[in-house]
């Protein structure tokens, strides 16, 4: 009997040291090996016959079906661990996907040196990093002057034999950081800070050694120098925390979860965006995951080394709104920090601005913001030094601008200089062929969180997901979930009415809505057996012929039992 195509990646797959998982052309999953399931979480699970998007919500099978070419280099985050992912098709209408391990230290730490030579390239700042091994990794061309050397020739060798002074050692030994002491080194007097870098896990992934010179502060002039270092500091803050949510080269879009034709639709038009310097307004229902699209568009763009600053225009009292933007001077009102303090601004130089909730902004404020969108200039509370920036805007609300305008509360200048690229995420009423991917995905995180073993949804509440409407989106649907999560008895693997909240078991069958949607779906069933009779059976071209992708349209054919 002839081989199929699973029959020969069963025979291959566990001599690997790879995940590898094996689809048909439905999406089901013929063939994983063990470590492909350990991976998904689901040791010691048979996943034959699941569909991939199933146990693997963030997979991109979609794109490899649609485009029917291999897609590489996508990236995945299961437990502390990173893994590449790669998809191949093959001639019998299957894809073969191969899960490689990464390195996260090295990623990390490089995108770390990165960050740092960027900022600081032109601020009199020694600097060095090294692993944790105590190997130097990057150390700055200022530094390796001091040193008398070239900063390539520094690079891979010990701390200890380069920086006889610094006491990076104790820091990579403790990990703890040592601040504020003073060494000299060729008639320099150097001020020492040297810190230690973990990962998200508090795993050390190295540490880095910053030096001043005691004359170059003097040189420089002391008031401009602690200006330029209180927002040093406050950006490598920044940094540091975004190196928690850094994986590599992680893939951008990985967290936008869809696959309705918006969503994938909506995908394409932001990555375009990405490439850009536009400033982008995302408008859509609260709940809709305006917030991840701005951040996949800041890591998918040139800017994705520089901060992404995030403020909420509604949280945040009007009377303290300017000095939170702009930043203060020392003096400037009672309460005022020594020194002054700079705002999201100027944190954000080179970077992104996440303006949330765009449309509560004070209409004392808009004139404010619409200058620094024209001049990229501002001045702090109490000061009279304008300060340039170099800023993309990305704002959120879920307001209609232009009516807040008509009423007099948002100024229309300021909403074309915010709207240069309108981008909506269309609600979760509006795309239920994404309810079973967003559900599979939240069970999966909310498994590693409560430490369960939740496989999914009871027929009765899956269809009853199908039908609701959502008016809180995918933020509700997230509630939901973990509502249910409460009220799971040990043991229990399956989410059941009984679990829901109380509001929601009464949703079945209230009113005119549910029924008109019960009439939309059976014009749907009836639309889909037409496209499959005309297509003699093909799939592939069913979908075609309904405007659907292939993953779409098995989606609704498992919904509605369509053979």
């Amino acid at each position: 009997m002839a081989w199929t195509a699973g029959d020969f990646w069963a025979t291959t797959f566990n001599a690997l040291h790879q995940g590898m998982i094996y689809v048909d052309a439905g999406g089901r999953i013929q063939v994983a090996n063990p470590l492909a399931a350990a991976i998904l979480g689901l040791a010691g699970r048979d996943l034959k016959d699941r569909r991939l998007t199933e146990v693997f919500p963030e997979t991109r099978l979609a794109e490899v079906f649609t485009n029917h070419s291999p897609l590489l280099g996508t990236c995945f985050t299961s437990g502390a661990k990173n893994y590449r992912v790669d998809y191949f098709p093959d001639d019998e209408g299957g894809v073969v996907v191969l899960f490689t391990e990464n390195q996260p230290d090295a990623a990390q730490l490089q995108a770390l040196n990165e960050l740092y030579a960027a900022l600081l390239d032109d601020f009199p700042l020694y600097l060095a990093v090294a692993d944790r091994q105590g190997i130097i990794v990057s150390i700055n061309q200022m530094y390796a002057e001091l040193l008398g050397w070239r900063a390539d020739a520094l690079t891979g060798r010990k701390i200890g034999e380069v920086l006889t002074f610094s006491r990076l050692p104790e820091v990579l030994a403790t990990a703890r950081p040592v601040v504020g002491f003073e060494a000299r080194y060729a008639s320099k007097k150097l001020l020492l800070s040297e810190m230690p870098v973990k990962d998200a896990a508090g795993n050390l992934l190295g540490a880095v050694s910053k030096a001043v010179a005691v004359d170059d502060l003097a040189a420089a002039g002391m008031k401009d120098i602690t200006r330029r270092l209180q927002v040093l500091e406050s950006k490598v803050l920044f940094y540091q925390q975004e190196l928690a949510s850094m994986q590599g080269d992680q893939d951008a879009w990985q967290g936008i979860l869809g696959i309705s034709p918006a969503m994938v639709q909506l995908k394409k038009l932001a990555a375009r965006v990405a490439r850009g310097e536009a400033n982008v307004l995302i408008t859509g229902e609260s709940g809709t995951g305006k917030e991840l699209l701005a951040q996949a568009i800041h890591r998918a763009s040139s800017r994705r080394n520089e901060p992404l600053i995030k403020i909420n225009c509604a949280a945040i009292p009007e009377n303290l709104l300017e000095a939170e933007l702009f930043g203060y001077e020392e003096g400037a009102f009672t309460g005022a920090a020594r020194g002054g303090r700079p705002g999201k601004f100027e944190l954000a130089d080179g970077g992104t601005i996440f303006l949330d909730e765009i449309g509560d902004l004070p209409l004392s404020m808009q004139p404010k913001l619409l200058r620094v969108l024209q001049e990229r200039a501002f001045e702090r509370v109490g000061g009279r030094r304008t300060t340039k920036v170099d800023v993309r805007i990305i704002a959120a609300t879920n307001q209609d601008l232009l009516a807040l305008e008509a009423a007099g509360k948002f100024r229309r200048d300021l909403y074309y200089r915010l709207a240069v690229v309108n981008l909506t995420i269309p609600p979760l009423r509006e795309r239920p062929e994404d309810i079973e991917v967003l559900t599979a995905a939240i069970i999966r995180r909310l498994n590693s969180r409560y430490g369960m073993d939740v496989r999914g949804l009871a027929p009765a509440v899956q269809e009853l997901f199908y039908r609701y409407p959502w008016p809180g989106n995918v933020r509700e649907l997230e509630n939901v979930l973990e509502h249910a999560f409460n009220f799971l008895e040990p043991g229990e693997e399956i989410i059941r009415r009984e679990h829901l909240p109380a509001a929601m078991q009464q949703a079945r069958g209230n009113g005119a809505g549910l029924e008109l949607k019960e009439a939309v779906a059976e014009a749907e069933k009836a639309a889909i057996q037409r496209a499959l009779a005309a297509a003699n059976g093909n799939k592939q071209e069913a979908a075609r012929l309904l405007g659907i992708h292939p993953s779409g349209l098995y989606q609704k054919l498992k919904r509605y039992d369509i053979e």
